[in-house]
């Protein structure tokens, strides 16, 4: 069944032959050694599959390395708030949230506790 509403979360789900695309799309985000962050935009119409790409892709990463080196993401979506301070204090709760995880680096946890401190500040 086909779902235009509903973006897909693995490649085995893949029936546009996107996969590819999106873990080439992984392999270069791990390829990137840099001290500078990184902005990757994907642009496309509503229903075209973005977030599918980026749910792939994802997948990708999280797949090809190994717990010790493992990234840590954070899913968030601005666009769910309307207002700027919500919008600041929201992403840092979810910083926070995501950091102090069961699944994350002592050191990650720590920061995220130190992170939900600040937030209360603000």
């Amino acid at each position: 069944m086909f779902d235009p509403d509903k973006p897909i979360q693995s490649q085995k789900e893949d029936i546009l032959d996107r996969a590819s695309f999106a873990q080439s799309l992984g392999d270069a985000i791990l390829k990137y050694k840099e001290k500078d962050s990184i902005v990757i935009g994907l642009f496309g119409a509503w229903g075209s599959g973005k977030t599918s790409i980026v749910n792939m892709a994802l997948k990708r990463v999280q797949s090809v390395t190994n717990s010790e080196h493992k990234p840590v993401i954070v899913n968030f979506n601005p666009w769910n708030f309307s207002d700027q301070n919500q919008l600041i204090g929201q992403f840092f709760d979810q910083l926070s949230s995501t950091l102090g995880r069961k699944d994350c680096a002592q050191r990650c946890k720590r920061v995220g506790g130190e992170i939900k401190h600040v937030v209360l500040i603000l």
